[in-house]
């Protein structure tokens, strides 16, 4: 059904919802009249009206929780991962504790299949760089990297964040051989990784960005994200030597509507009211 101008109704009825929402005609949190009062209310059907809070759902205005109704999507209070202070430490280390920051390990079930296959969080595993991470690093496609996750949760917020490292192999082990024949030689243990680095290809700096792109696959449920309208929120670290050489690419994944990302330099006193979840 189309109006006079040929807008579908749907449209229009999501328009005037959406309006609603935003101007807090319905409070974050508060349920919307059922279906049938809005179909009488707006004089349409109710597939009409399921189709105009279907639009708003996927735009994370509203949520649908089945056998209960539809409600304002409350807006959680957003904490800060503040970016480039004076010390950049290895938080993927075997050594490196999160309780420190405020946050615990927390194992998803995707973490647990790894595991189940040999792959401890926090331990280094040899794996072959493909796709966006060898172009980031700046390499073919096909060396080695040293791989390393966590997850994450917030110990007071119960919020999860993912973090991943993809580490060049041939800067802390001896590689030898190629394809089935490879052999990998590793005197450096990964808690020694960032000091062997500072070392060899010191001193070390650090370029960090931000972007959001919608998750896909297991991580709405691995990071505990509303099923439908949440961006997912990246910080990306790149580490580079001494002559500008990428050496190690670092990524967060975080749920975008509890997180936000900001300059340290920008907030020197931020943390006083509890405020910043991560420095990286």
């Amino acid at each position: 059904m189309t109006d006079e101008k040929g807008t579908a109704r749907w449209r229009i009825i999501a328009d005037l919802l959406r309006s609603d929402v935003v101007q807090d005609h319905y409070q974050p949190g508060q349920a919307l009249p059922g279906e049938a009062f809005l179909a009488s209310e707006y004089a349409t059907s109710r597939p009409t009206i399921r189709k105009a809070i279907a639009q708003l759902v996927g735009e994370g205005l509203l949520t649908v929780a089945h056998g209960r109704g539809t409600f304002v999507r409350p807006t959680p209070d957003r904490r800060l991962i503040l970016m480039g202070g004076s010390e950049r430490e290895d938080l993927l280390s075997p050594t490196y504790d999160p309780a420190k920051q405020g946050w615990e390990h927390v194992t998803v079930a995707s973490e647990a299949e790894r595991t189940a296959g040999g792959v401890t969080p926090n331990s280094a595993l040899f794996m072959i760089i493909e796709g966006s991470k060898a172009d980031v690093l700046g390499v073919r496609r096909g060396r080695m990297s040293v791989y390393r996750y966590a997850y994450w949760q917030h110990t007071k917020t119960r919020a999860r964040i993912h973090l991943c490292s993809y580490l060049l192999a041939d800067q802390v082990a001896t590689i030898t051989g190629e394809g089935r024949g490879m052999e990998i030689d590793s005197e450096i243990e990964p808690e020694d990784y960032y000091a062997h680095l500072e070392r060899t290809h010191g001193p070390l700096r650090w370029i960090t960005s931000v972007h959001t792109q919608m998750p896909y696959g297991e991580t709405y449920e691995d990071l505990n994200m509303e099923p439908i309208g949440t961006p997912l929120l990246l910080v990306r670290r790149l580490m580079l030597s001494k002559d500008g050489r990428p050496l190690e690419f670092t990524e967060i994944e975080a749920p975008g509507d509890r997180f936000e990302a900001a300059a340290a330099s920008e907030h020197d006193q931020a943390g006083s009211d509890g405020q910043v979840s991560l420095r990286v």
